[in-house]
């Protein structure tokens, strides 16, 4: 009975989780008027008491969490039982992280909230855009600390303290960019998840913007700043992508503007070069000798880590983000050139 009773209430969940999702999708005026700032208010709490410990807590937790799962699977010796337990407990774990996050999937676009008009554009103009990248990530390219191999200097904790500074910046003219001040946190398991492709996460139970360390040097200024854009509600990928780009922009650390250029020129050559080869090779003899390298140095890295665990793994975030309304799931990373060239258009009028 007790094993049907979990499962009664788990179906009871999944519909609640179903229902939320629901308000989201036909209401809107329901995150204008309640969830946005519930959703960042609460996040920022929970920041604020992880943000006291140096580590990652939503790591530890985890495996805390599989030895007490295997702890009563070994005492319970009734396998349905436990497993029924464990489908309620993921049940409630995905109502939570919806109730809390999950629903910004569903929200205003930061276009909106920035009063970015996103259009159509041609492939002159996105080469003029990529050209613009190039021309600023060249600019910013020396004056970054390098090693003996050329590649950029990283100090992990001292960007990981800084990265809120840009946002801060942002808060001034858009009460939207003011959030927590808890800093990026490394993660622990950093070698794990280069092999599942991913360069951080943010979790939401704990409020905690986490950053994997392997992450590309001359990327990792600009993937905290991602990190951080999903704890101020910013859900859809490309969104957090642009968010990074802009707070980057308004951080006085050369490490910060040089990752935000470097980003945002791979973005528009990448969807430029898929568009017209002719354009972008021409974009790329534009780009100065370090940045060249850099976008060389960057495949490399990236390279070694390749393999099965890493298509598992990204055809799960895939599958998750297509479940919250982003169809392109992991290609919409790459739509941010669409905001990017429409503020390079609107910069330029």
């Amino acid at each position: 009975m007790r094993t049907i009773g979990r499962l009664i209430l788990s179906a009871v969940v999944l519909l609640l989780t179903g229902l939320l999702a629901a308000v989201a999708i036909y209401l809107p005026d329901f995150f204008f008027g309640f969830y946005t700032n519930f959703s960042k208010q609460v996040l920022n709490t929970l920041a604020g008491i992880t943000g006291v410990f140096p580590f990652a807590v939503w790591e530890i937790l985890v495996v805390l969490l599989v030895l007490l799962a295997l702890y009563f699977l070994i005492h319970n010796r009734k396998f349905l039982s436990w497993l029924s337990g464990v489908a309620l407990l993921i049940c409630v774990l995905f109502f939570a992280f919806v109730a809390l996050w999950g629903l910004n999937h569903f929200g205003p676009s930061i276009s909106d909230r920035v009063g970015l008009t996103v259009t159509q554009y041609s492939k002159e103009q996105l080469a003029a855009a990529a050209g613009y990248m190039a021309d600023q990530a060249t600019l910013w390219a020396d004056q970054v600390p390098r090693e003996a191999d050329g590649s950029m200097t990283t100090d992990f904790d001292a960007w990981a303290k800084q990265a809120n500074t840009g946002y801060d910046v942002l808060a001034q003219e858009n009460d939207f960019f003011a959030s927590s001040k808890a800093p990026v946190k490394k993660l622990l398991s950093g070698r794990l998840f280069s092999y599942m492709g991913f360069t951080g996460i943010f979790i939401a139970y704990t409020g905690e913007s986490n950053v994997n360390p392997e992450t590309f040097s001359a990327s990792l200024p600009f993937t905290m700043c991602h990190e951080l854009a999903h704890r101020l509600t910013v859900a859809a990928e490309d969104e957090a992508n642009f968010c990074a780009f802009l707070a980057c922009l308004e951080n006085p650390d050369p490490a910060f503007q040089y990752s935000g250029w470097y980003s945002a020129f791979v973005y528009t050559y990448n969807a430029l070069y898929a568009a017209d080869r002719t354009l972008a090779a021409q974009v790329w003899e534009r780009a100065g000798e370090t940045l060249r390298q850099d976008c060389s140095r960057a495949n490399a890295h990236y390279d070694q880590f390749e393999g099965q665990v890493q298509e598992v793994a990204q055809k799960a975030n895939d599958t998750y983000l297509k479940v919250f309304k982003e169809e392109s799931g992991v290609q919409s990373y790459g739509e941010v050139a669409d905001l990017l060239i429409a503020w390079y258009l609107a910069s330029a009028a």
